[in-house]
């Protein structure tokens, strides 16, 4: 017992401490990566009920096998996901990304046009 004490005692200074050195490193050169800890709770990671998130402020959705996996990348992606109706996702295959909405041609969207940024 005291060892589990000690040892969930431990793991909470080192996440502070991570959290402090991340937090401190915010405006470092976007070149280094500095480690990330993502405690995700109360999640169900097998469940097979998909989840559709926009991706930054753009027309693209990714479509998530759950929404575990939406808060993970959310949590380890320096983009931020918008969760939204998993219809927005339709014509997109788990774990893929694509127009939001599907591929509608209406005339309000048809001059939109995607820009993808490629990060090496």
């Amino acid at each position: 017992m005291k060892a589990a004490l000690r040892l969930s005692t431990l793991l909470v200074i080192l996440s502070m401490a991570c959290a402090f050195l991340s937090g401190s490193s915010r405006y470092s050169s976007s070149s280094s990566s500095s480690p990330r800890i993502c405690v995700i709770q109360n999640c169900a990671w097998n469940s097979t009920v998909n989840a559709c998130a926009r991706f930054g402020r753009s027309n693209l959705c990714n479509r998530f096998r759950n929404s575990c996996a939406l808060r993970y990348e959310n949590c380890v992606s320096s983009t931020t996901y918008t969760s939204v109706s998993l219809s927005q996702c339709s014509g997109i295959t788990v774990g893929n990304r694509g127009t939001c909405g599907g591929s509608s041609s209406s005339s309000s969207s048809s001059n939109i046009t995607p820009i993808i940024i490629r990060r090496g």
